[in-house]
């Protein structure tokens, strides 16, 4: 696929229930649901006819501090990444490199997840949607289907208490971002490409934090309700010389780009 077109998105429904009751998704046994079932009160509607703009050609006007994302050129070295040790090792130092490069400013990079994702059968993208996936880095995701966003403010400063607990008070007297990088790992992306909004169309308010529980951890991200001023963007035919940066979340005060929301489609 090519060039602009229009696609279907999810969103959270804009129900008075969570005016009263914060939206969330557990991730653990409970009494009468499986032990790969989730239980949860979020509900989905589904946008059709969302117009998406392909930046192939012009993707250099995008920034992550104005728009929230970028899209940059880089040359892999890495291609194992059945050895989750080697991956450790050696992709996400280089990983860190390219954030270092493209954020010169960052004082300090560190990378506490990765993930793998690839298109599967209904059924089967539901059985990895269980508490193994959010513990086994070797547990290969679906594409996301909801528009989000990685993390919230809160849940990015407990992240940091936690992985840093030595630096994190220093650190938090500064700027802190939560930055992704995704890249197609071994083919050009044929179906389900990251979707991306522009952070300066997107309202703060259309935001929903959405608890999520697991044994290990409790955090949360951003679902988002819908807006018509939202304007979204995609890079067509995405080869593995090629990745986006995007910020999920940044605690700047100065009106930079607070964070994107982004979702893959068919």
């Amino acid at each position: 696929m090519t060039g602009d077109t229009v696609i279907s998105l999810g969103f959270l429904k804009d129900k008075p229930l969570y005016e009263r009751e914060k939206p969330y998704v557990l991730f653990v046994g409970k009494p009468g649901i499986g032990k790969n079932e989730t239980n949860t009160n979020v509900e989905l509607e589904t946008v059709r006819d969302i117009p998406l703009r392909d930046v192939r050609g012009i993707s250099d006007s995008f920034t992550l501090d104005k728009h929230g994302f970028q899209f940059i050129a880089h040359q892999q070295t890495f291609c194992d990444f059945e050895d989750e040790d080697l991956v450790k090792q050696l992709y996400l130092e280089e990983v860190k490199e390219v954030i270092q490069f493209h954020v010169p400013y960052a004082k300090k990079v560190h990378i506490f997840d990765w993930r793998r994702r690839k298109q599967f059968s209904p059924s089967e993208a539901k059985e990895r949607v269980s508490a193994a996936q959010l513990v086994s880095r070797s547990v290969i995701l679906a594409p996301s289907q909801t528009v989000h966003s990685d993390t919230t403010e809160f849940s990015l400063l407990k992240r940091v208490k936690r992985e840093l607990p030595d630096e994190a008070n220093e650190l938090m007297k500064g700027r802190i971002q939560m930055i992704n990088f995704w890249r197609p790992i071994y083919h050009e992306v044929q179906n389900w490409p990251l979707v991306l909004c522009d952070a300066q169309t997107a309202d703060l308010q259309d935001l929903r934090a959405v608890d999520q529980v697991t044994r290990r951890f409790i955090g949360d991200i951003y679902y988002s309700v819908y807006n018509d001023a939202m304007r979204w963007h995609y890079m067509s035919g995405m080869q593995p010389s090629e990745g986006a940066l995007f910020k999920s979340w940044d605690t700047s005060p100065d009106g930079t780009a607070k964070g994107r929301l982004s979702k893959s489609f068919t």
